[in-house]
């Protein structure tokens, strides 16, 4: 029987070894439905997950009975784009109540922003003459957050483009022209940190290597950030280091997880291929019934 509010206990409670707590499903920008990323997490031996799609929570429901039923330990997660200063800030939750209004509601109308930028890329990309189906590129959303990795991935189906890649460098990154003035309007740090306390949940700093805004730390703290990604792919020990001795200075939370997306040949970046320890999710359990949310 399940008694946890979160559907989180496993079959054989004696076994927690290792935790993901960041990917993505096709409710964002991930290539695998819920239920695939769920089986692949479960081959990777993974003892607990989070998937924490963009904008987007319904991964949550879709997935809760399935993993339980998996024996695989499931909570609630998100990554909320923030900006501030022209960066973007991701900021991910964990443990926050699904139900609750104002953290849902704010969600759909972010995703409402990211569809109307959708529409004005695949308009920008027919005045070019590359003329997309639009509706499937909405589809392949499965009803979540429409971004430029679906357009990206329709681009390829309908051979504008050879890979994922060439779409970004030829027609869809920052820096493109076509692409100008159409960054979605997004919700603060400061906002993205309080809506996820708000809702009873552990606001997270996703991969502070990659966002290279260290000058921000000091504020987010203030802002009420409790915890970092420490286990990352791509930084080096030093940078490591850093971030573990910042989060111990600021008693943060040292969270993390592969940030996975798409399935590769060679396994990177994929679930449980940072081999997190189930300790980082007990502490964060902890972290949420001793600290004032």
């Amino acid at each position: 029987m399940k008694s946890s509010k979160f559907a989180s206990e496993v079959k054989d409670a004696s076994v927690k070894e290792f935790v993901d707590l960041h990917m993505h499903s096709t409710f964002s920008d991930g290539a695998l439905q819920v239920k695939d990323l769920i089986d692949l997490c479960r081959s990777q031996g993974l003892s607990a997950i989070s998937i924490t799609d963009h904008d987007n929570i319904d991964s949550y429901e879709e997935g809760k009975e399935y993993a339980w039923a998996s024996g695989i330990e499931y909570i609630p997660g998100v990554e909320i784009s923030s900006s501030v200063d022209g960066s973007d800030i991701h900021i991910l939750g964990y443990l926050f109540d699904p139900t609750h209004l104002k953290l849902n509601k704010t969600l759909v109308e972010l995703r409402a922003r990211r569809v109307d930028r959708a529409r004005k890329i695949v308009d920008r990309l027919e005045e070019k003459g590359v003329r997309l189906n639009y509706d499937k590129v909405v589809a392949r959303a499965h009803g979540g957050s429409v971004g430029r990795a679906h357009i990206a991935a329709q681009l390829m189906e309908e051979e504008f483009v050879a890979t994922f890649q060439d779409a970004f460098t030829k027609y869809l990154g920052n820096e493109s022209e076509l692409m100008m003035d159409l960054d979605t309007v997004k919700l603060s740090p400061a906002e993205a940190i309080g809506l996820i306390r708000e809702a009873g949940g552990i606001p997270v700093m996703a991969h502070p290597s990659k966002t290279n805004r260290d000058d921000l730390l000091d504020l987010l703290v203030e802002w009420g950030l409790m915890g970092i990604e420490t286990y990352c792919h791509g930084q080096t020990n030093a940078t490591l280091q850093r971030y573990k001795t910042f989060a111990q200075k600021h008693n943060l939370l040292c969270t993390g997880g592969a940030d996975f997306h798409v399935k590769r040949y060679d396994g990177r970046n994929s679930p449980g291929s940072l081999r997190i320890p189930y300790q980082v999710l007990s502490t964060m359990k902890e972290a949420k019934g001793t600290k004032a949310l």
